[in-house]
């Protein structure tokens, strides 16, 4: 049996980094119970306490020594933004790659700081030290070599794991009509003015929806109000696995109209639990969706003004899955067989093999 450290990230303050505690616990229902598995946080940078003072929210942050003592036989970042610690090490090191979204969206980097952007620069540095990379989908790898050089057999295209556990309701289990579920923050990669636009709409008038992530900023609260939108939206926060799960039972069908994914969980886990879904064509949403899901093709996948166009042909495809009972029956059948893909006994070759290969390269 060999040991694997899943090293993820210690994000500051009371809240956790969710998705990135699941993406661990993913990992782990793959490898076990043929693997040891031991999971630690750590903050994504690594400075000298007297430069952390200088830097509030990373002070107390640091909880891997400078060399650990007992190498595991494998270690596994589980985010490119801990890469710099992979030198203290001496065992197989893999670091995984979620996306490229700050190489790719300006108005990410616009609203990051300085500090954040060159966090990510000295991260995809540091991926040298890595003997094997790993990303979630063939979107994220082909973005990668885009713009760095490196060698494309180092990466490995592992999917996200979904649990077993999101499952389809049970059979006669009656969904609530015509409610749309939304799961995302409100970065804007995540496309909200144009899924606010969709749901002002005539053909969505009247239809409910549900949003799993934080609040509105001010100016899409603003936005909300001037469509006349504003009251049909059910905000939710903080919930939990066995709530989120009730959610994607209780919704007719997900939107995700993302200017690009590196993976997109919520559609892999919405397929599992048997809701339609209705996706753009960013980044790796397709290739996540495959044929299970309705892909609408945007014009732009840049910053600017929110496209009106996109907007109407979103509200269009949701209104017709929301209208058509056999083809949501028929979606919610081929969506189950499409996240069969990301079950942990599907992914065990895939991240195994890229632990293979890390051994290998390290010659350890």
């Amino acid at each position: 049996m060999r040991h694997v450290l899943l090293v993820q990230p210690n994000r500051p303050g009371p809240t956790k980094w969710l998705s990135m505690s699941r993406y661990a616990a993913g990992l782990a229902l793959a490898l076990e119970p043929d693997h040891s598995v031991q999971t630690i946080a750590a903050t994504s940078i690594n400075m000298p306490q007297p430069l952390r003072s200088l830097f509030g929210r990373y002070r107390n942050l640091e909880r891997l020594p400078r060399r650990w003592p007992s190498p595991p036989g494998i270690v596994h970042f589980t985010d490119v933004f801990l890469a710099p610690h992979a030198g203290r090490f001496a065992c197989p090191r893999v670091t995984t790659l979620h996306d490229m979204i700050p190489m790719l969206d300006s108005r990410v980097r616009q609203i990051v700081s300085p500090q954040w952007r060159i966090e990510f620069l000295r991260s995809l540095k540091s991926l040298r030290n890595s003997d094997a990379i790993i990303v979630p989908s063939q979107a994220t790898k082909d973005a990668y070599l885009a713009r760095r050089d490196d060698n494309p057999d180092r990466l490995h295209v592992v999917p996200v794991v979904v649990p077993e556990d999101i499952a389809p309701p049970p059979a006669g289990f009656e969904r609530e009509p015509r409610t749309i579920l939304v799961i995302g923050t409100i970065a804007p990669y995540k496309n909200v003015p144009v899924l606010l636009h969709a749901l002002a709409q005539p053909e969505l008038r009247g239809v409910d929806v549900i949003r799993v992530g934080e609040s509105f900023s001010p100016e899409y609260a603003r936005l909300a109000e001037r469509l006349g939108v504003a009251s049909r939206i059910e905000h939710r926060s903080g919930v939990s696995n066995e709530e989120l799960l009730s959610l994607f039972h209780r919704a007719t069908v997900l939107a995700q109209p993302s200017l690009t994914e590196g993976f997109g969980m919520p559609v892999a886990e919405a397929m599992a639990a048997g809701l339609p879904v209705v996706t753009s064509d960013g980044g790796a949403l397709p290739e996540v969706a495959g044929t299970a899901g309705r892909v609408v093709p945007f014009r732009t996948h840049r910053e600017g003004p929110p496209d009106l166009d996109d907007a109407r042909d979103f509200a269009q495809a949701l209104a017709e899955v929301l209208e058509d009972t056999a083809a949501r029956e028929r979606m919610s059948r081929d969506g189950i067989t499409q996240a069969a893909r990301f079950r942990p006994a599907a992914v065990r070759p895939l991240l195994l093999a890229a632990y293979a290969d890390a051994r290998e390269r390290s010659g350890r």
